[in-house]
């Protein structure tokens, strides 16, 4: 029931959006996302850290790297970029803003907007899976979620989860989110 709340919620606001051109005002969703975090932050904070959840965290990373770059080296064979390109654009691990504008100021336009587009439908994918995979995989909906499980899909996950899982959700796309300049820039320097 939850999860249809949650489609309409986004369909409804495209629909309010479409007819009444809506805007909300400067960075308005910026700064509720960060009170989503801080709020999910507090929530958390009452949960010791043991170091189960770091060896979680850890194996989740390693999925995340290794299967995101794994299928995109294997999508490489069958579309028309370089397999240099497609992992690069794929190396953005969900965080569409950061990676498109590194690789558009850095080596192309056309493979910064790809990587745009792809990790955007990453996002799109795991708002839409997330209530439902979590229920089969915890870990691998966090996977999918990439850089954005520690915040756009952290209060999804929270919903359709435990405490255990959103912290090891915002350790992950913590590190996750640190690793994107790292591993685009290391394609980068292996393009140019």
């Amino acid at each position: 029931m939850s999860a249809v709340l949650l489609l309409s919620s986004v369909f409804a606001g495209l629909l309010i959006g479409r007819v009444t051109h809506f805007q909300f005002p400067g960075n308005f969703v910026q700064i509720f996302l960060y009170l989503l975090t801080f709020a999910v932050g507090i929530d958390l904070s009452k949960e010791k850290i043991e170091k189960r959840f770091i060896k979680d965290i850890v194996l989740t990373i390693i999925s995340t790297v290794v299967g995101t770059l794994g299928f995109a080296y294997i999508l490489s064979f069958f579309i028309p970029l370089k397999k240099l390109e497609t992992l690069l654009a794929a190396s953005g691990f969900g965080w569409y803003s950061l990676s498109a504008v590194i690789i558009g100021n850095s080596y192309s336009a056309y493979i910064g907007s790809i990587s745009f587009f792809a990790n955007v439908l990453r996002e799109l994918l795991a708002i839409i899976i997330s209530p439902f995979a979590i229920k089969k995989s915890k870990y691998g909906t966090i996977s999918v979620a990439g850089a954005t499980s520690m915040d756009t899909l952290l209060g999804i996950i929270t919903m359709y989860s435990d405490r255990e899982t959103a912290l090891v959700s915002f350790g992950h796309g913590f590190i996750i989110s640190m690793l994107v300049p790292i591993v685009v820039n290391m394609f980068l320097t292996f393009l140019t």
